[in-house]
């Protein structure tokens, strides 16, 4: 029985398409076949330990980032908000305070203490909060001055009003979904040139100590509150070159990202459906900043002005002793140990996977000069006590493409399901001489095998 077996396994390992083996079966001189012994044992060693590194690369789930530029002849000009730093500023707003005839005591100079508490009488009573427009600036009275070659911007029609919870009136160009501003030069000679007044009525001046504008760059489809602002100031011409970054990622297990975010039905998820429900792209930073004014609250019953706010209940601000000391604990708990909100957060806010960004590069020069200041004077016929130093009244802003390209980073598995079967193909057949087909050998002297038992056994019970 014993050499029946072995003769059906020599025949089909001599058949075998693997060249170790058979040459081992068939050499006649033992220095010959412990040569070849040696050698397959020596290459069946490394053919699986390449096999294994192979797999385990594919594991790993790297990838290969693939960075072009590509050129567009008329890109669309980027959404701009703009705001004034400081919320009150109208002649409302001055009538509104003297009328109040209210003491406010500081405790400390820069804490703004008398500022926070007249904003916070606005936004907690819903009858101002209807009139919220008229403390800032009107359109009229902020944007003295819009052009874009040939465009007068300065119309109404180019400008959305936009109500932000930090600096109240805001205004936005090239915010629709139609009719978009499209550009085809670069260069600040090309440029958006918008002229501000910052100015504020007699009597506010002492309210806040900082003076200028607020600008935030964004996506017609990204909310501003997703946004890093900056600040530009009065008497300063602020070139702002922009250029764009379009990034797409795998996702996991390649990346940390969660896959395609525009489909509000993908993740079921509160904070997710909330932002997805403002008709504004979502992105994970706007999440948990989202996700953070929650958790103070769920905690504090107030809302935290330095995190964006889009519940529809309408909740105070924090501000009185309770609300500012149980707001301020749980800022410091963040700071100490922000695993406490990415615990809570991060289930609720998924990463996503394609994002578009702007890289902004500034630059500044010096605005009005002592004889800008005289003739803008006489052109508005301001004489006596009505004159003013337009330095500190207007602010200079000038957007522009830095470039007509555009930078698009994309994500590929460095190692997918084909590669690795072609790695796999290589290794076995320049270590082992076998191909794909050479595994049936394997499964065919389990069959002579097993065809050999079964043949002997009805031959025993016969």
């Amino acid at each position: 029985m014993n050499k029946k077996l072995s003769s059906v396994i020599e025949e089909s390992l001599l058949s075998s398409t693997s060249h170790g083996i058979p040459n081992i079966i068939r050499s006649d001189k033992l220095a010959i076949r412990l040569m070849w012994i040696f050698f397959t044992v020596m290459s069946t060693g490394l053919c699986s330990y390449m096999i294994v590194q192979s797999i385990m690369n594919y594991f790993s789930y790297e990838t290969t980032s693939k960075i072009q530029i590509h050129t567009e002849t008329s890109p669309i000009f980027p959404a701009i908000t703009i705001c004034n730093t400081n919320f009150f500023t109208s002649e409302y707003s001055t009538e509104f305070i003297k009328n109040l005839s209210l003491d406010f005591q500081t405790s400390a100079y820069f804490a703004y203490e008398k500022y926070l508490k007249l904003r916070q009488m606005i936004t907690s009573s819903e009858e101002l909060m209807s009139n919220s427009y008229k403390f800032g600036d009107s359109f009229e009275k902020l944007i003295v001055h819009c052009r874009l070659l040939t465009i007068d911007c300065k119309n109404k029609e180019y400008w959305n009003y936009y109500y932000h919870q930090i600096y109240g009136n805001c205004y936005q160009i090239n915010t629709g979904r139609e009719n978009l501003i499209r550009v085809s030069r670069t260069g600040w000679y090309n440029s958006l040139s918008v002229i501000l007044n910052i100015s504020l009525a007699d009597g506010l001046e002492g309210l806040y100590a900082g003076s200028g504008a607020v600008v935030m760059i964004h996506n017609q489809t990204t909310s501003p509150l997703s946004t890093d602002a900056f600040g530009v100031s009065s008497g300063v011409e602020t070139f702002v070159a922009i250029s764009r970054q379009f990034k797409s990622s795998l996702p996991k297990p390649y990346s940390n990202c969660d896959g395609d975010t525009s489909d509000p039905n993908v993740f079921n998820s509160k904070l997710f459906k909330l932002i997805s429900s403002k008709n504004i792209s979502y992105n994970r930073k706007l999440c948990m900043d989202v996700c953070f004014q929650d958790l103070i609250i769920q905690e504090c019953n107030c809302y935290f002005l330095g995190s964006p706010f889009f519940g529809d209940k309408f909740i105070n601000q924090c501000l009185n002793d309770v609300e500012y000391k149980c707001m301020n604990s749980k800022i410091e708990n963040d700071l100490k140990n922000s695993s406490i909100k990415n615990d809570i957060c991060q289930s609720q806010c998924p990463l996503e996977c394609n994002s578009m960004s702007y890289k902004i590069f500034y630059s500044f020069n010096d605005f009005i000069n002592e004889k800008n200041n005289e003739d803008l004077n006489n052109f508005y016929n301001f004489t006596g006590t009505n004159r003013r130093q337009m330095k500190n009244d207007l602010v200079s802003l000038y957007f522009y493409y830095e470039t007509l390209n555009y930078e698009e980073m994309t994500e590929k598995e460095s190692i997918d399901f084909v590669g690795l079967l072609s790695n796999l193909g290589g290794i076995a057949g320049l270590f082992l001489g076998i191909s794909f087909l050479s595994l049936v050998e394997i499964i065919e002297i389990a069959l002579q095998i097993f065809n050999f038992f079964i043949t002997r056994k009805k031959v025993d019970q016969i």
